[in-house]
């Protein structure tokens, strides 16, 4: 295992996918595929990963429990082939059971919550990770030697009931084709009535600019008209007293 994790603590591997960061960025783009609302919100709220994930994966999660739950989890982590994936999909999971309060929280309480992670279930934890490796391999099968699409292996293959999210999609489950295509419509309609808003203002502030253009215009050019005419009764004026 530390053999496994050497390349954590070694700073001149840090940008390589076993150091430190590249496991942090493995583990962000995990969530980014599976939860990608909590992902969103833990960066609006300015929650960096490193601010929770550099300790989880360095201690393998070993602060985050109680010694028996520690104890559990480590013999299932020792009990598997690719302890990499396995602490990555467990520390993802463990963002997910605690979205709710997550998606709730401001700075302060996002970061106590990741920070001294809330008592929870290890076994259901440790059954959501493994159910979300299982799903995601049986998708990404489909996808590429089925040559499927996402959409469609997602509708074809039935999650495991422990999954919390996948794919963005609450417990997995993919909404029927109708409600998806009337979702992609009202979400067009919604786009095109913006547009549409956003051209019309656009043509009245246009309109707008050009009648105060040519009202300017037409004052200016009234003034001069006054000015000419001015000036030219004066010459007139001039001219009747010079003849008498």
């Amino acid at each position: 295992l530390m053999v496994e994790m050497r390349d954590v603590f070694v700073p001149d591997l840090d940008e390589a996918d076993t150091g430190i960061h590249g496991r942090i960025s493995n583990m962000i783009t995990l969530l980014s595929l599976h939860d990608p609302e909590v992902r969103c919100h833990l960066d609006s709220v300015g929650i960096d990963p490193s601010f929770y994930s550099v300790r989880w994966l360095t201690t393998l999660l070993s602060r985050e429990f109680l010694l028996p739950d520690t104890i559990r989890l480590w013999d299932s982590m020792f009990a598997s082939t690719h302890k990499d994936n396995f602490l990555r999909y467990v520390s993802v999971t463990m963002v997910m059971v605690i979205r709710d309060q997550l998606l709730t929280g401001d700075f302060s309480a996002c970061l106590r919550l990741l920070q001294a992670y809330p008592p929870t279930n290890l076994d259901r934890l440790l059954e959501s990770s493994r159910a979300l490796w299982i799903y995601e391999s049986q998708i990404t099968l489909a996808c590429h030697k089925g040559g499927i699409s996402l959409g469609h292996a997602l509708r074809s293959i039935a999650p495991p009931p422990a999954i919390i999210m996948a794919y963005g999609l609450e417990r997995g489950v993919a909404p029927p084709m109708r409600e998806q295509v009337r979702a992609a419509g009202e979400r067009g309609l919604r786009v095109a009535r913006e547009k549409a808003n956003g051209i019309a203002s656009s043509g009245m502030a246009s309109a707008g600019r050009s009648f105060l253009g040519n009202a300017m215009s037409f004052w200016r050019g009234g003034n001069n008209n006054n000015n000419n005419g001015g000036e030219n009764s004066s010459s007139a004026t001039r001219r009747s007293k010079s003849t008498l």
